[in-house]
């Protein structure tokens, strides 16, 4: 009778092959190309989307263990997972590269409808708060949070890429919970709280400690309280997100070929 032999690794990102840490830098190793081959400004994303890769003109993307990258003729793009530890530490490893200059790019939420933000708009923070984790967030305690800020030059550029974007400037905040978020309305109203994400604060903080300059723009998605981020969204919400999106990825195109000269 065969016998079954179940290995189990000691740590879920234990590279288990001893000989592909041998045989590349450890850099590589978590993105999938070389420190080398980073350009001055980089694209980062929590996720993909559909339709994300083509629009950038990306035809796949070098594996990690980590992230996930690939080069365009202007930036490169980085995918670095959901959360600030995975954001965070995607931008402290940069330090290794050319990289001078980063754009996030993901979702969020609205706390509260306007005239000039509802789902489907494109939204740029000139300054978020973190409130990153969950502990305290569960716990409400808001006297640990602090505000961390875009590089101001590249961000008032990026919002004069052209006036057809209509990206507008927003305060937001990152939060350590999906659930607890709607608990927390009346206290995103106190602090003018436009919009919240999960990663963007660590981006800035992680940013301005590496001394690299770094913006962020988002597609709003759903409503706090109204339209939630797990229901499924109406056929009118789901054009105006899809045309965010390549709006965006328009936008992000044209600016990093200004920044590059290449416009």
């Amino acid at each position: 009778m065969a016998k079954c032999c179940f290995i189990y690794p000691l740590r879920p990102l234990h590279l288990c092959c001893v000989f592909i840490v041998k045989s590349m830098s450890n850099f590589k190793t978590l993105f999938g190309i070389e420190p080398s081959a980073f350009q001055e400004t980089c694209v980062i994303v929590p996720f993909l989307v559909p339709g994300l890769l083509k629009a950038l003109a990306i035809a796949s993307l070098k594996k990690g263990k980590l992230f996930a990258t690939a080069n365009t003729d202007t930036f490169t793009f980085v995918k670095a997972g959901i959360g600030t530890l995975f954001v965070g530490d995607a931008v402290l490893y940069l330090q290794e590269t050319a990289c001078q200059e980063m754009i996030y790019f993901g979702a969020c939420g609205l706390v509260r409808e306007t005239d000039r933000l509802t789902i489907g708009g494109l939204v740029s923070p000139a300054k978020c708060i973190a409130f990153e984790s969950f502990t305290d967030v569960l716990l409400k305690q808001t006297d640990k949070i602090t505000v961390h800020y875009p590089d101001q030059e590249l961000f008032q550029s990026f919002l004069n890429t052209g006036p057809g974007y209509n990206i507008q400037p927003v305060t937001g905040m990152s939060i350590g919970s999906l659930k607890c978020e709607e608990s927390y309305r009346e206290f995103f109203d106190k602090r003018s709280i436009d919009v919240v994400d999960m990663e963007c604060s660590a981006l800035f903080s992680a940013a301005n400690y590496t001394k690299r300059r770094a913006i962020a723009l988002f597609y709003i998605t759903d409503i706090i309280g109204k339209k939630s981020f797990f229901d499924p969204w109406e056929p009118e919400d789901k054009s105006r997100i899809d045309y965010a999106i390549q709006t965006a990825c328009s936008a992000i195109q044209v600016f990093c070929r200004r920044q590059n000269g290449s416009c």
